[in-house]
């Protein structure tokens, strides 16, 4: 049977589709052999490949509580224009994860940040899990960027939202790629806002159409793609009761490919 990689991609707290694929392919026994993700998915895929069972993954996001997330989002840096350190993230992650090597999973795994003054990609195939989370999702303006090995590294999404050749490196044969970002384009309601012009629709519907137009070029060589359109990415919707129904809407675009991955793989 040909070896299934699974690539995640960046979105904010829409990325909480990407359990909702995983619990799909898991429901249908569809193996996932290999692993890569960028910001989100860095998160997501790396807690799947940690317990390898979705519904425990959803469980402990169910716990994550407001009180928590005041203490990661309010644990702020002023002497850096305001940027969430992020000390207190890595401490939530490592108190529910533990102390793990990604060289140690059972499931090979890669996390994607990008070198904020050089542009390059980085990618994180050892070393500490959590580590590599952090930096994959530190998201410029929000969280403060991880000093690692002499670079400051963001979030991964800003050089490739949808790390579709880095699984194809680990030696994916059927590469099954994520992609958040269509809602920029075939969001009806968001279209409407250009109409309400001005400089902040401007510059935020700009951003939003490059990491669109970046994440089409990552998924080019994708053998299936799938594309939740999740239109609230609030890290909100973590604990305001929304996560079940984005993690539905996972479910139900993954459950459209599932035939055309069982005629790929024979089963």
């Amino acid at each position: 049977m040909k070896k299934v990689g699974l690539a995640l991609g960046s979105g904010g707290a829409r990325g909480l589709a990407h359990l909702g694929v995983i619990k799909t392919l898991v429901k249908n026994n569809i193996p996932i052999d290999f692993i890569a993700g960028s910001s989100i998915g860095a998160l997501i895929g790396g807690l799947y490949a940690v317990y390898q069972d979705p519904d425990k993954i959803e469980s402990l996001i169910n716990r994550f509580s407001y009180r928590d997330f005041i203490t990661i989002f309010a644990n702020v840096d002023f002497r850096i224009k305001g940027l969430v350190k992020g000390d207190k993230a890595i401490e939530f992650l490592r108190k529910t994860i533990g102390n793990v090597k990604i060289e140690n999973l059972s499931i090979p795994f890669r996390a994607v940040a990008t070198d904020i003054n050089t542009g390059e990609i980085i990618v994180y195939d050892k070393g500490d899990l959590i580590d590599a989370i952090r930096a994959s999702g530190s998201v410029p303006v929000i969280f403060r960027p991880m000093f690692y090995q002499g670079r400051y590294l963001v979030d991964g999404g800003i050089a490739m939202p949808v790390p579709v050749k880095v699984v194809q490196d680990m030696g994916s044969e059927l590469t099954i790629a994520v992609s958040l970002e269509a809602v920029y384009v075939f969001d009806k309601a968001l279209e409407k806002q250009i109409n309400r012009i001005n400089a902040y629709t401007i510059a935020v519907k700009s951003l939003n159409l490059l990491r669109y137009h970046l994440a089409q070029a990552n998924i080019k060589e994708a053998d299936i793609v799938i594309a939740p359109k999740v239109k609230n990415g609030s890290w909100l919707n973590f604990v305001s009761g929304r996560g079940k129904e984005i993690i539905k809407i996972g479910e139900e675009e993954g459950l459209k490919v599932i035939p055309q991955i069982k005629k790929v793989l024979e089963i």
